[in-house]
């Protein structure tokens, strides 16, 4: 009798045997760049299955953007403290499909035994907000969630967690970045990445080049940092930061690195490799909305020692960008078509600007052969 207190309550005689949102992907690709495309279109469907008649009175499907905030300006408190409350929770975004229409002289409808499906199309504009994952006080989140209501107010509920993610076409074609500069009588130096845009999981790659002006300087340490920042835009205007990555290095004396030469002369050279964090509890990807923005900045400082003992500073900073690594399989036809679009854009960026000469019908007058030009009339 008391083991039976703890049996789990049996489902309705009327439940379905099978409810389910039938999804290719819970990923969602939205342009991430000013191309034409403004809409992403996708098709699915509801699945329903029954073993015996049921009276409904409604089937629908709502899409909803839910966003949390419950600010926290430092990182160290929220990440061990903060408990979530769905009081600061916000619904702001919301789709509804009906399935079923009922006529004017029935509130409800039997649907006999057997396979339903119940198919959607769904449209959503390219100015959604990302996805924001990993941060226990401020969040963004999508859900499919269909609903069965029955005549006996009894309701049957499945729902999907939806992602929203963006393709950037910086990540197709990475702009590589170089930093040069000259401190007279001090030292020349270089510092360069082959892009500005990287994946979680992923790495920095970044170069050093020195070419020391006065006898007796030595670099001694490079201090590099990814520095991540969050700026709350609603309801209040608040900023906080963390670092991602640190990478403090000592530089060995200029005999022992490697030198190479180019057009500006010999240099002494080293690399460095920065690993980005693999899930969103680190690091969150860069984004920008009405609601939070993400920043990410590349920190470099290189550290010299003078012929005379003092010390001396070199820093540099440029912002960088951290995005979901691209769908491996393009089996979603919209991402591809993205994908396609996206570099159409970067082949006419590319394309070079026509040459007159290569015009037959636009020739200069001197290129034109005897016999072939305007006949003068007197008057």
């Amino acid at each position: 009798m008391i083991s039976s207190l703890f049996r789990p309550a049996s489902p309705s005689q009327n439940a379905p045997t099978y409810f389910d949102i039938r999804l290719d992907t819970n990923v969602i690709w939205l342009p991430g760049d000013d191309i034409p495309t403004g809409y992403c279109h996708l098709t699915s469907k509801v699945i329903l299955c029954l073993n015996q008649p049921l009276c409904i009175k409604d089937l629908k499907l709502h899409f909803e953007g839910w966003r949390y905030l419950k600010w926290n300006p430092h990182f160290s408190y929220f990440e061990t403290h903060h408990q979530k409350s769905t009081l600061w929770e916000r619904l702001f975004m919301r789709q509804t499909w009906n399935f079923l229409q009922c006529s004017k002289t029935s509130t409800s409808t039997t649907l006999p035994p057997g396979n339903h499906e119940f198919p959607f199309h769904f449209c959503l504009s390219s100015k959604t907000s990302d996805s924001v994952q990993g941060l226990n006080d401020c969040s963004i989140r999508y859900n499919l969630k269909a609903q069965i209501r029955t005549l006996k107010d009894s309701t049957f509920d499945t729902a999907k967690h939806i992602t929203v993610c963006r393709i950037h076409r910086s990540l197709l074609f990475p702009e590589p970045k170089i930093l040069q500069n000259i401190w007279p009588d001090k030292i020349i130096y270089r510092a360069q990445s082959p892009s500005t845009t990287y994946t979680f999981n992923g790495t920095i790659p970044l170069t050093f080049h020195f070419v020391p002006l006065r006898k007796g300087l030595k670099i001694a340490s490079i201090h590099t940092q990814v520095i991540e920042t969050h700026k709350a835009i609603q309801p209040s205007l608040s900023t906080r930061s963390r670092i991602i990555i640190q990478d403090d290095f000592n530089v060995p004396s200029c005999d022992e690195l490697e030198t190479t030469s180019d057009d500006e002369g010999y240099w002494h050279h080293l690399n460095r490799l920065l690993r980005l964090p693999k899930g969103l509890r680190k690091c969150v990807q860069s984004t920008a909305n009405s609601f939070l923005r993400v920043d990410h900045e590349l920190e470099i400082q290189i550290r010299l020692v003078n012929p005379d003992g003092h010390e001396s500073s070199i820093n540099l900073t440029w912002p960088i960008f951290i995005y979901f690594p691209l769908p491996q399989e393009l089996g979603d036809g919209y991402a591809s078509s993205l994908i396609k679009a996206l570099r159409m854009v970067d082949e006419t960026l590319d394309l070079s600007l026509p040459n007159y000469n290569d015009h037959v019908l636009d020739r200069m007058p001197d290129d034109v052969p005897d016999g072939l030009g305007c006949r003068g009339y007197g008057l």
